[in-house]
Formats: structure tokens, sequence, C-alpha cells
């Protein structure tokens, strides 16, 4: 039996991203033989031509949906947009400004494959990360640790997979 799987990215202002975005995702999907993709873009009330740029995805490509915002409500809206409009076996978020790596997708469906439930993204080191935010970093998560029952893996992304 096929899955399913959605990938979501919430999208602001991301026009000139859209289209490398979107090929990374294709060829990266293109190894996964065994899958059925979806990708959801939600436009989050961007106000340059992303929504333009995503109409022009969805008529070449049936496997491309959008979902319109009014207005700017926040990442996190948007992607609980995408969620609750995905009806696939699991669903990969990943942002519209091409810092999360689409080749990573394959792995991702690995770990999945591998009885993985939710499978997140973490960034190694970050190209552009000074000393303070470095260090200011590091104590957040000792910090929060601490105090937590929930641990929390230092340097996560909202690179993930969540399945159903």
């Amino acid at each position: 039996m096929i899955k399913t799987v959605s990938i979501i990215i919430p999208v602001f202002n991301e026009e000139k991203n859209i289209p490398l975005l979107y090929a990374e995702i294709k060829s990266a999907i293109s190894k996964a033989n065994n899958y059925e993709f979806e990708i959801i873009f939600v436009n989050d009330g961007s106000r340059d031509q992303s929504l333009l740029e995503l109409q022009k995805l969805e008529e070449k490509d049936a496997s491309v949906k959008i979902i319109d915002f009014s207005r700017n409500f926040g990442k996190e809206m948007a992607t609980t947009a995408g969620i609750n409009n995905c009806q696939s076996d699991a669903c990969i978020i990943m942002d519209g400004d091409l810092q999360h790596p689409a080749e990573k997708i394959v792995d991702f469906l690995a770990k999945w494959e591998e009885g993985g439930e939710v499978i997140i993204g973490v960034r190694r080191k970050s190209r552009s990360e000074g000393l303070i935010k470095k260090v200011g970093s590091y104590f957040f998560y000792k910090i929060i640790n601490i105090i937590s029952e929930t641990k929390i893996t230092p340097n996560t992304t909202d690179f993930r997979l969540l399945d159903r």
C-alpha cells in the first residue's frame, strides 16, 4: 500500500524562494517512489507576489495545494492550518525560506519507516550564529531542561515529520 505524505510550507513574502524550494522538494521526493505526495503551501498574508508564484505551481502540478490567509496570522497559525487540512499518513513541515534542506525528506521518511512518529531536524551549527547567541542558547537549554519535566533537545528546528 502506498503511503501518503503532505509537505506543509508556511509562506510569508517568499516570492523569489518559492520556485527554488518547489524544485528542491520535487527533486527530493522523486527519490521516494513508495509514497504519494501533496505539497500544501499556506500563504500567510504575503504582501509580495508569493500568491501569484504559488498559483503558477498549482496550475501545472495537481499535487500543489494552496491555503491563502487574508492577512498575516503568523507562522504557527499557518502551520496549524496546513496540518488541519492534510489527510495524509504523515506530514512534513518545512520553512519557505530555503533554510531546511529538502534532501533530508528521504532521511525523515526512512526514520518514519523504522517506527518514528515524530522526527525533528536538529541543526548542527548555525552559519550566522554569533558568540552571544551561542552562549545565550546554551544557557537557555540548560535552564529549561533543569526546570522542565520534558527535556528539550538543543538546536531543534521546525523541520519535522509528524505521523498521523
